[in-house]
């Protein structure tokens, strides 16, 4: 599933200075077997609930595994100490790699492995007789590789002590460049610990018409489902007002969610409700090519055309209005001149076209699509419905 870049967070949503970070530093050197009981003790951040959207295929995890049994350095673990809980760590570089050493290190008769599945090494090319192994059949076989795996050391480097939770995802975000795309939304997991983060892990990973949106068989590897529900709650039901820095509005709501749980879980599971029907409603309305997508006007020979990226502008504007039911209930019947009126907008608007396309995350870029839309939908079915309240202003 491909989406329009820079219309997710990144680090230049992060309103702190980098020279504003401090940090205590240390670089150990870890084995392996030390890692593994860390995680095992729950020391090193690492939730078995991380496994249903681990970005490495199984091939990539027994290659690491190889690589250690030929004793081939691996590149460096990044933790941080987390604030409240000194002696437990945040990942921050080196997740996969770490669920790798987890799963492949998976104890039977271990309650605390009971929730990892345990990997089996496949695909080897330099150790191919390996293959089809797991941990057990490995220390029948060769339980010098095992002991070899244990010892092999991993450089670990760890800061404690850090200042800033924002400086901290820009430094999440700058160490994953270049490998695995991994969304914020993973680390804002980590940090922003609660309730409603963990209910949302789960619920944006299981909805089928989220899947259906994404073109997912399974939860989201890059976390994509659940940063697009946070971001939905956010706008329908968050009172923080939007000020244009979305990676801020975010962790707050989350943080809101999170501290008001017991008042706000029926409220936030009705939210889930009319979301997924905004959804059905749009998919099956507009289309899957159309839906969340924005449209491309003819240019010289080249026809106008929906693009194939999801376009979070747009599913932001088009889920918020069908959350409402009167809008669902009367959009089946006016959905292609609705659809027509979106094209002419897409073709026409330079403003609109700039708020989807340029500059996506200012308040004004929020409010002038919210608008457009608005009037668009009360133009082609005479049904008026509310700016989200963040956006509202005095």
């Amino acid at each position: 599933m491909s989406l329009v870049p820079d219309q997710g967070e990144d680090d230049g949503d992060l309103d702190e200075p980098a020279a504003g970070f401090q940090a205590a530093v240390s670089s150990k050197d870890w084995t392996v077997e030390t890692l593994v009981s860390q995680m095992r003790k729950g020391r090193i951040n690492l939730d078995p609930s991380f496994q249903r959207r681990n970005a490495w295929l199984a091939n990539r995890k027994s290659k690491l595994l190889e690589s250690i049994m030929l004793g081939f350095p691996i590149p460096q673990i990044v933790l941080a100490e987390e604030k409240d809980s000194p002696g437990r760590y945040i990942v921050l570089d080196g997740k996969q790699r770490l669920l790798a050493l987890r799963q492949f290190f998976v104890e039977s008769d271990d309650e605390r492995d009971r929730e990892f599945e345990a990997l089996k090494l496949t695909g080897l090319e330099v150790l191919p007789e390996l293959n089809g192994f797991d941990l057990d059949a490995l220390r029948k076989e060769r339980d010098d590789l095992v002991g070899l795996t244990e010892n092999h050391s991993i450089r670990t480097v760890v800061l404690s002590k850090w200042n800033s939770e924002r400086l901290l995802l820009s430094l999440f975000l700058r160490l994953n460049t270049g490998s695995v795309a991994l969304s914020p939304q993973e680390l804002r997991q980590a940090l922003i610990h609660g309730d409603f983060m963990t209910w949302l892990d789960h619920v944006s990973g299981d909805s089928l018409p989220m899947r259906e949106l994404l073109n997912n068989t399974h939860p989201d590897r890059r976390m994509v489902d659940a940063e697009l529900l946070l971001r939905h709650f956010a706008f329908v039901g968050s009172p923080l007002r939007y000020a244009g820095n979305l990676k801020a509005f975010l962790d707050d709501t989350s943080r809101y969610f999170n501290d008001n749980w017991d008042a706000q879980q029926q409220i936030v599971q009705r939210y889930l409700t009319d979301f997924e029907s905004a959804l059905t409603v749009g998919i099956q309305t507009m289309g899957a090519e159309a839906f969340a997508r924005k449209w491309t006007p003819a240019q010289g020979e080249k026809k106008g055309r929906f693009e194939r990226a999801l376009n979070r502008a747009v599913f932001d504007f088009q889920v918020y209005s069908l959350n409402f039911e009167a809008v669902r209930d009367s959009f089946a019947d006016n959905a292609d001149e609705v659809v027509d009126a979106f094209k002419t907008a897409c073709s026409s608007d330079e403003t609109f076209v700039r708020s989807i396309s340029a500059t996506t995350k200012t308040a004004d870029a929020f409010i002038v699509r919210h608008k457009k839309w608005q009037a668009i939908i009360h133009q082609v079915t005479g049904i008026a419905y509310p700016l989200p309240a963040p956006l509202e202003r005095d």
